[in-house]
């Protein structure tokens, strides 16, 4: 029997269209992970969805990254008339347990209507190029642009400040969408980043240009690496199936217990058991953590290292 025709006679999803709203190409990512671990087809749903919010903020994103995936997928669902639907939101920033270390975190929903379940996955990794450089010329990000891998990674160029108009100064509760009409994103070449260069400085009170990296999933071949690894996150999440329903999507949803510390024996902030739970029918089962630790070092104990 071929793979192809096991994952058919396996998975529920085998020969099913699955809705993904996207604006940027996410199906490039995703759609050969859940092809080749469910034997699903993603069918692409065009949506604007910078209406959930953007990264340089010209619209604010306002909800939590599952909130706003969660609401991307159903938006794709409704539009494409489907019972199946995903969709995915990124966000970038401090690491939550190196804070000065660069993150990226990725979220992706997966609704199911006919089953009435929605499975969430999400991977935090440093592996990302996300940077930003304020500069007088070009010259002076030749090793930002080595930093940032362009022009295999797009930038975006700005005003460091914005030089208002007399009258965009009067209305200034309109400055700030003033400032976002010289943004240039998705700088690819180097002769387009020039020009942008120059054209932001113009318009920069201080001269001066802040590059960043444009971190749209289709402009940032890093993020859509670990886009496709959360899809083969998923697919495998999907693949799982309750011990007592069967439906599938069964998997880690949260931590349970204390790992005792190797010096005291005192419990420790640090989980001992991961527990994973059926969407459908709430079956609950916990399970030693996966990566063997049964212990936790002292310098994590707050009785050893109050």
């Amino acid at each position: 029997m071929s793979v192809s025709q096991s994952i058919k006679q396996q998975c529920r999803y085998a020969g099913k269209s699955i809705a993904l709203a996207t604006k940027h190409k996410k199906a490039d990512a995703l759609a050969l992970p859940l092809s080749a671990g469910l034997g699903a087809a993603v069918k692409t749903i065009e949506i604007d969805t910078d209406i959930f919010g953007t990264f340089l903020g010209e619209i604010e994103r306002k909800k939590t990254p599952l909130l706003t995936a969660r609401e991307k997928a159903r938006l794709g669902m409704r539009k494409a008339k489907m019972p199946c639907g995903l969709a995915s939101e990124g966000s970038f920033g401090s690491h939550i347990s190196v804070p000065f270390v660069i993150a990226n975190e990725e979220v992706v929903v997966f609704v199911d209507d006919e089953l009435g379940i929605e499975i969430s996955e999400s991977i935090v990794t440093t592996k990302t190029n996300f940077a930003q450089m304020t500069v007088g010329s070009i010259h002076e990000a030749e090793s930002f642009l080595l930093q940032t891998q362009f022009p295999s990674h797009a930038l975006i160029a700005r005003p460091n400040q914005y030089n208002a108009n007399p009258i965009e100064k009067l209305l200034g509760r309109f400055f700030k969408k003033s400032a976002f009409k010289h943004i240039q994103k998705g700088l690819q070449t180097r002769e387009a980043l020039m020009a942008a260069v120059r054209a932001s400085a113009r318009n920069s009170a201080d001269g001066l240009v802040r590059l960043e990296t444009d971190m749209r999933a289709h402009m940032n071949p890093t993020r859509m690496r670990v886009i496709r690894q959360l899809g083969v996150k998923l697919a495998r999440r999907l693949r799982s199936t309750c011990p007592e329903c069967a439906c599938p999507g069964f998997g880690a949803t949260g931590v349970a217990g204390a790992l005792p510390c190797q010096e005291c024996g005192q419990p420790t902030e640090s989980h001992a058991y991961e527990v994973s739970t059926c969407q459908k029918c709430h079956y609950t089962k916990s399970e030693k953590r996966r990566d063997g630790v049964i212990e936790e070092q002292s310098m994590h104990c707050l009785f050893c290292n109050p």
